[in-house]
């Protein structure tokens, strides 16, 4: 009898729990190291000073970094007498009242200041209360200071690192606990492992658990292959197949990066800096710290004057699924307030690849097999997304309102290629990821994600309705179920809000610190008015809203609304928007004359065509009654626009036929067209238009505009 030969897919290989058990123990060795256990508030402190000259100021603590720091330090007076002093960065010094020095020059001072606690990330109590009380004598009691918040490691005793004028570089003498360990730079002595251990296995606690998660997801990644399979000889095929797929995607591969190195050049204002802290950019972090407590709420300096306030508390009308996504950084201290760009360009990426995907699933759909698409299908599709639509327009600044709309959108386009999949597979289980991919998009931007869920509720009805007619029973209830399933993905929207509001109307612009009693009387305290239908459609359809000058960049959006404009809508927030056959001519085209092509000429998919457009319908329906109106809404209108010109492509990539060609050759116009509009708006929007870009970002776009129309016009021409 031969011997039997081992499998390669033992389940329990001990290579799996070697790595498992490496991975956990590397990340909680790594966290644990970077970990700082809340200080003490108050604190004891004993301070030794030695004399000094006249007005020097030395540190006691510091914590933040430059522009962004406090400091509580001491003053030498001229008789030997000292004062104590507390600044925050840019505003004046507070100053206590003079104190003698004690004979044997020593202190014993009580600290309560908000630099120990007030954490980012954190979501420790608020506490503004700074008293400093020396040998018994209080020189400090105020109810309130101005402050800003710290990293985990950024307070210091006796040096000054992160400079400014409060005070020197260094304590001359020395600060030390009561029991007489020394404190110097980092707060590392007030605490000894057991003291660490103990805050990030039951204070932290998160970090943990994530290393525990991570370990549980190497073990179960693991190749289960033997060990000694997994040599360079089985390694190389799986290279090779990776260069494979690389070709035979090269234009989808070239076009992606193409568009994505411009969006994060775009949206880095050209230094390439994809982790940076951006103004408002921090909400996701807050949201994040706050549902690993079990809370909704965030910090005022979180959400500032788009906060909700209810019983007390600040909250965001934003949802929660770019909180979600940060959540593993947020568990580790990594980069607080600093991913907001490294994410959209995520999410930016993200969307052309599920822009991909649907353009292959629409081929499948249509007949057109399952080989990658034709250059000119993918360069058009796909540029005209990348670099002729509002999802590029996004790139313009990096802050919530954007990511909340581009993480919306790429969602609802992974929700919608899933919808389609489940068209051509109905008994897989596409509809669970469409679900999904729905919900997070609802959690991310309403209207994105109402389309998705709609367009998966329509497709799955239309999928049980065919069933049934071919004689399969029970489908309709399947149809159901998930067309009930997609409601209930929507109505989580409004569940979360009763959770924050105690109140389903997703936005109630009462609780908004913004709206008083006459700007909600304008607008009868609602979001949506039927009125409003008609002006929409005008400015998001028809109307030719711009104007082209002989100036950099050439194509401007008239701005402003007429009276008669305002008394016969109830228009709240409006800013200057182009219509999207106007601001995406290339993206809109291939929806409608490509979805035109696709009625004529597939006769079978006539009702998935219908769906896809009719799924649209609620959406639309929405955002024509809302109050506001504004170039980045566009956006929200991509999602039906991508999945219905995926088809149009489609239908006029088709060899031999003279109409296609022409169509073909007047859409690649258009989406050239679109390219240049849509940059034309962007960059005069970046550099003169949206709060919070840098200065020397909007001194640059000047000096740009100079150059351009110096060299088309003359050194005369006047901006």
């Amino acid at each position: 009898m031969p011997t039997p030969t081992p499998t390669s897919g033992r389940p329990h290989s001990p290579w799996r729990w070697i790595a498992a058990i490496t991975v956990t123990l590397a990340v909680a060795f790594w966290s644990l190291q970077r970990s700082l256990p809340l200080l003490p508030n108050p604190l004891e402190l004993d301070l030794r000073i030695d004399p000094g000259e006249a007005d020097r100021s030395d540190p006691l603590i510091t914590s933040g970094r430059r522009e962004a720091g406090d400091f509580l330090f001491i003053r030498h007076a001229a008789d030997g007498r000292i004062r104590f002093g507390y600044e925050t960065w840019g505003q004046p010094s507070l100053l206590s009242a003079e104190v003698g020095r004690p004979a044997d020059n020593r202190f014993r001072l009580r600290i309560e200041a908000p630099q120990l606690t007030q954490i980012q990330g954190s979501f420790a109590p608020q506490s503004t209360r700074l008293r400093v009380i020396a040998n018994g004598i209080p020189l400090f009691d105020l109810p309130a200071v101005d402050f800003h918040e710290r990293r985990f490691g950024e307070i210091f005793f006796a040096v000054n690192p992160i400079g400014g004028t409060a005070c020197g570089p260094v304590l001359r003498g020395s600060i030390t606990l009561p029991d007489g360990r020394a404190l110097h730079g980092r707060p590392a002595p007030l605490f000894g492992w057991q003291e660490k251990l103990h805050s990030w296995l039951w204070v932290s606690r998160w970090p943990a658990i994530g290393a525990l998660l991570l370990g549980a997801l190497t073990f179960w990644g693991w190749p289960r292959e033997d060990w000694r399979a997994l040599g360079p000889a089985r390694l190389a095929p799986p290279t090779r197949r990776a260069a494979h797929l690389v070709w035979s995607h090269r234009h989808f591969t070239a076009v992606a990066s193409l568009a994505t190195l411009a969006f994060t050049w775009l949206i880095t204002y050209g230094t390439l800096s994809v982790v940076a802290p951006e103004t408002f950019g921090n909400f996701y972090d807050y949201q994040a710290t706050s549902l690993l407590q079990g809370r909704l709420d965030v910090p005022y300096d979180a959400i500032g004057g788009e906060a909700f306030v209810h019983a007390g508390k600040n909250y965001g009308y934003f949802g929660i699924t770019p909180a979600l996504l940060r959540l593993p950084a947020v568990v580790f201290g990594l980069a607080f307030g600093e991913l907001t760009r490294a994410l959209m360009v995520a999410y930016f990426a993200g969307t052309l690849l599920a822009t991909y995907l649907l353009l292959r699933t629409a081929r499948r759909l249509l007949g057109a097999g399952e080989d990658p698409p034709a250059a000119w299908a993918t360069w058009c599709l796909l540029g005209s997304v990348g670099l002729g639509s509002t999802v590029f327009f996004l790139g313009s600044r990096a802050y919530v309102y954007h990511e909340a709309i581009l993480c919306g959108v790429m969602f609802a386009l992974f929700a919608a290629w899933a919808a389609l999949r489940h068209a051509l597979a109905p008994e897989g289980r596409w509809w669970v990821g469409s679900l999904a991919a729905g919900v997070l998009s609802v959690h991310a931007r309403p209207p994105t994600g109402l389309f998705a869920l709609t367009l998966l509720a329509v497709v799955a009805a239309l999928v049980a309705y065919q069933q049934r007619r071919t004689g399969e029973r029970g489908r309709l209830a399947r149809g159901a179920r998930i067309a009930v399933a997609c409601g209930l993905g929507v109505f989580s929207f409004n569940v979360l809000s009763y959770l924050k509001f105690e109140t389903f109307e997703g936005c109630p612009l009462r609780l908004n610190v913004q709206y008083d009693a006459k700007r909600l009387a304008r607008i009868d305290g609602k979001q949506f008015h039927a009125v409003n239908v008609p002006f929409m459609i005008d400015r998001y359809l028809l109307r030719p809203n711009f104007r082209l000058e002989g100036r950099f960049p050439f194509l401007f959006v008239i701005e402003g609304l007429r009276d008669d404009e305002w008394t016969r809508t109830k228009i709240d927030y409006h800013e200057p928007t182009l219509a999207f056959p106007y601001a995406m001519p290339g993206l809109v085209a291939l929806a409608v004359l490509g979805g035109v092509s696709g009625w004529a000429g597939y006769p079978a998919r006539r009702p998935l065509l219908l769906a896809v457009w009719a799924a649209g319908a609620p959406m639309t329906l929405a955002m024509f009654s809302a109050i506001a109106i504004t170039q980045r809404y566009t956006a929200d209108f991509c999602p039906l626009l991508i999945t219905a010109a995926a088809f149009g492509v489609v239908a006029l990539d088709r060899p031999g036929q003279r109409w296609a060609a022409l169509g073909r050759a007047g859409i690649t116009a258009a989406v050239l067209v679109s390219v240049l509009v849509t940059s034309a708006l962007t960059v005069h929007y970046q550099g003169s238009k949206v709060w919070g870009v840098p200065d020397d970002v909007r001194a640059r776009y000047a000096a740009w505009g100079r150059a351009v129309d110096e060299t088309l016009t003359g050194p005369s021409t006047k901006r």
